[in-house]
């Protein structure tokens, strides 16, 4: 199998696309930045604070945050911490916060919602006083970010399990259903929008009461 995009020996894959180990990083960089270039998530001169619990997925995080802004001038610090979107507000004067969640933690997190009739709050970025919580990895899964980590040698303690109550596992639906993780991920950015619409909507008509 030959890479989609180069032509060289393919041994990775994103969704259906076959990649070599170059072609793979670089796709999942570009995911990142474009993630964080189209909804504005950094900029110059910003406080970044990446929380590093010594999972997988914290250190995937400081590892590309380091590679994607280079350049651009920002103060980046590490902190051990543990942390969920159920953590509360981290006291620092930093202003922006990265948290180590993937595509998966937010399929978890949004069907675990779904089924107990929770309103999910934290899906996608979110903002806590002053401060903006960034999903780094959020466009991609989980999968993809160990295979990322490996292909850079980036070390890590622990492999990030995601312990939500949610009693099913997406890679064994994954196998039936190809893509349905995507899928998912696409159902929760269309709620967000949705939550984000309705929040405008009535802080209007508030505004028009007065």
């Amino acid at each position: 199998m030959k890479c989609i995009k180069c032509g060289k020996k393919a041994g990775y894959r994103i969704q259906n696309n076959h990649l070599c180990q170059t072609c793979f990083s670089r796709t999942i960089e570009k995911r990142v930045r474009k993630e964080l270039r189209l909804k504005r998530l950094i900029k110059k001169n910003d406080q970044i604070l990446v929380l590093d619990d010594g999972s997988l997925n914290a250190q995937t995080s400081i590892y590309l945050l380091k590679k994607i802004i280079k350049g651009l001038p920002a103060n980046i610090r590490t902190k051990k911490k543990k942390y969920s979107v159920l953590g509360g507000i981290i006291n620092s004067t930093y202003n922006k916060i990265i948290i180590p969640w993937t595509l998966d933690h937010e399929i978890y997190y949004y069907l675990e919602c779904l089924l107990n009739g929770k309103c999910p709050h934290y899906l996608g970025h979110y903002k806590l006083g002053n401060k903006l919580y960034i999903k780094l990895l959020l466009p991609i899964t989980q999968e993809e970010s160990k295979t990322y980590a490996e292909i850079n040698k980036v070390s890590f303690k622990t492999p990030g399990t995601i312990r939500l109550s949610t009693q099913f596992s997406l890679d064994e639906l994954e196998k039936e259903f190809p893509e349905i993780k995507y899928s998912l991920y696409q159902a929760t950015q269309q709620l967000k929008k949705i939550y984000k619409d309705k929040e405008i909507k009535k802080k209007n008509a508030e505004r028009n009461n007065k």
